[in-house]
């Protein structure tokens, strides 16, 4: 796993997609802080570009990456190794690159012009993203023989959990708030990593009150500490699990 881990690091220190993420990331956080006045306000609009942008990057990149390099994976596997310490030291690779990739484009920034603890939530929580999404990019580069359906398919769930689930979230509870659905509101949060990260940094931010009515119930749950370990939690089963169905499919697949 270790070899594995080590010669796919190096082939992802040149690649060109993974230097232009830490660049990207760099030059909006640091553009955000530069128009902005108020760190605080730069802050917020940097939770926004990185709810939706950290998994966009991270399950397509993963999912192109894994078809990439197919034939290497193929070639690993006729060799006497374990095809888990193949894909073990793929991942891990994968997500070194990555989080890397990430501390220099958002966390030198967010070090620089705002060292407060809601800074340091909405890195962690970034660095949560990129696990989550580049663990899924994995398990449906696996499932899909196609790259196009592949990207197809990453594509669809990154558009599920940003814009669709949102939606309809809301659309319920705007349509049900004459009902007591305060034991179904932070369940439903934890449906989607996205929503939950966000949660995590607007609350750090003490915005609970602009959140509304469910607002109020994430600060209830999510501000004790009691809370905070349940996300994390809940932000660990979200890597782990397809984590584990990518080892069974891994394992099984006919290369």
């Amino acid at each position: 796993m270790l070899k594995v881990f080590k010669y796919t690091l190096i082939d992802l220190a040149r690649n060109r997609f993974v230097l232009g993420y830490a660049l990207l990331m760099l030059l909006v956080a640091q553009g955000l802080f530069a128009l902005e006045g108020d760190p605080t306000k730069a802050l917020l609009s940097l939770v926004q570009v990185v709810m939706a942008l950290v998994p966009l990057i991270a399950l397509v990149f993963t999912v192109v990456y894994m078809y990439d390099t197919l034939e290497f994976t193929q070639l690993l596997a006729v060799q006497p190794m374990r095809r888990s310490a193949i894909l073990g030291g793929q991942l891990l690779a994968l997500a070194a690159a990555l989080l890397l990739a990430q501390a220099i484009g958002l966390g030198l920034p967010l070090l620089v012009h705002s060292p407060t603890v809601a800074a340091l939530v909405l890195s962690l929580s970034g660095s949560a993203l990129v696990l989550v999404f580049a663990a899924l990019g994995a398990l449906i580069a696996l499932k899909q023989r196609e790259k196009a359906r592949g990207v197809g398919v990453a594509l669809a769930i990154w558009f599920l959990f940003v814009l669709v689930y949102d939606a309809l979230l809301m659309w319920g509870m705007f349509t049900l708030s004459d009902y007591p659905i305060e034991p179904f509101v932070v369940p439903l949060a934890g449906i989607n990593p996205i929503d939950l990260a966000r949660i995590m940094v607007m609350l750090q931010v003490d915005l609970a009150a602009m959140m509304g009515y469910s607002g109020a119930i994430y600060k209830n749950f999510f501000g004790s500490v009691g809370g905070t370990i349940v996300a994390a939690l809940i932000l660990s089963l979200w890597v782990a699990v397809p984590v584990l169905f990518a080892f069974r499919v891994f394992r099984r697949k006919d290369l």
